[in-house]
C-alpha cells in the first residue's frame, strides 16, 4: 500500500485559524475604540478645566467696586452663565457668588461647567476673593 504524502491544509484548520484572527482583530478594534473615546474624553475635560479657569480669572481680576456689583447668588440667576463652544462640543458655564464666605470679607466664586458628548458631565471650581 502507498501512502500518498499530502500537502496542505484542510478545510477545518482553515476555519479555526479564520475564527482565532477574527477573535484576534475583534479585540484589536475594540481596544482602538476604547483609546480613542478616552482620548476624546481626556481632551475635552481639559477644555473644560480651561473654560472654567479662565471664567476665575475674569472674575477674580474684576475690581472691587465691579466685582461689589454682580448678583449671582445662584448658578441659575440671570445674567450668571454662558455659552462657550471648545473642540466642537458645547459648555454651559455658570457662576455664583458668596458673600462672606468662607470668611467674613471674603466672597467665594463656584464655576459650574457642564458639557455632553456621550453622557453628561459635569465639574465645579471654586476661588475665594477678598471683598
Amino acid at each position: 500500500m502507498k501512502v500518498r504524502n499530502e500537502k496542505g491544509f484542510t478545510l477545518v484548520e482553515i476555519l479555526a485559524a479564520l475564527g482565532i484572527f477574527s477573535f484576534a482583530v475583534l479585540g484589536l478594534a475594540i481596544g482602538t475604540v476604547t483609546l480613542i473615546r478616552t482620548n476624546q474624553n481626556s481632551h475635552l475635560f481639559t477644555s473644560g478645566v480651561n473654560l472654567a479657569q479662565a471664567k476665575l480669572e475674569e472674575l477674580r481680576s474684576m475690581t472691587s467696586a465691579t466685582f461689589a456689583s454682580l448678583s449671582c447668588p445662584s448658578y441659575t440667576t440671570a445674567g450668571c452663565s454662558d455659552i462657550a463652544v471648545a473642540s466642537g462640543v458645547t459648555f454651559n458655564r455658570s457662576w455664583k457668588i458668596t458673600a462672606n464666605s468662607p470668611a467674613a470679607g471674603v466672597s467665594q466664586i463656584d464655576v459650574k461647567i457642564d458639557w455632553t458628548d456621550y453622557i453628561d458631565h459635569s465639574l465645579t471650581f471654586n476661588a475665594s476673593v477678598p471683598q
